[in-house]
């Protein structure tokens, strides 16, 4: 006898800043002045503002560079205030995000708030000198870049490779927004690191608390 199987329908992909009950993603939406609604990071984006609050993924950073590009072309000297409040990472996607923001000729001003830990934290101190800026209660945490091994002993030397590569293009990238030297930083960041605002104004990832 022939049996048949139900199966459920794939759930797509949350949009940055939906908030997910239940089984179905709900997007958050504010009135758009019009009688309507409209997305609220779409609505934030009108004010030239990205905000960054979920893992960073390829889908992820392919909106925020499209968004950054986006307002660039809007107005190539309007100021860019990009919020992140990011525990994790695929650092490939971060520094995707990190070269549009050195590649736009905005303005870029960054925000830490929550906690900002891993890769993530290169967005924040990669703001322009003077506009990198910290939530009273943000905690911001240096720490390596994680990362499975699997494979074959000759695929895990391979993953192994890239793993150090990306470590010590994180450091590099640190180094080169606090003026640290790349050595300090390899060894404190060989542990987690944990920082308060004041903390983090005194290394060079940020200048001011708000």
């Amino acid at each position: 006898m022939r049996t048949t199987r139900t199966t459920r329908a794939r759930r797509p992909h949350a949009p940055p800043g939906a908030i997910t009950s239940g089984p179905e993603t709900v997007p958050v939406m504010v009135p758009d002045g019009r009688g309507g609604g409209e997305d609220v990071f779409g609505a934030l984006a009108r004010d030239r503002i990205v905000f960054l609050g979920t893992r960073i993924d390829e889908q992820v950073a392919a909106e925020t560079c499209a968004r950054l590009l986006q307002l660039e072309s809007e107005d190539p000297e309007g100021e860019i205030r990009v919020w992140v409040n990011c525990v994790a990472g695929t650092q490939y996607c971060v520094t995707a995000i990190l070269d549009t923001m050195e590649y736009v000729s905005c303005p870029v001003s960054t925000v830490a708030l929550g906690c900002v830990a891993g890769p993530p934290v290169m967005l924040v101190a990669a703001g322009d000198k003077g506009k990198r800026y910290g939530m009273s209660s943000a905690r911001i945490v240096l720490s390596q870049p994680l990362g499975g091994l699997a494979g074959t002993s000759i695929e895990v030397k391979i993953q192994a490779t890239e793993l150090n590569r990306n470590a010590k293009a994180q450091v590099g990238f640190i180094a080169k927004y606090t003026g640290r030297d790349a050595d300090e930083l390899e060894a404190m960041m060989a542990r987690d690191t944990y920082m308060g605002v004041d903390e983090a104004i005194d290394f060079g990832l940020i200048d001011h608390a708000l």
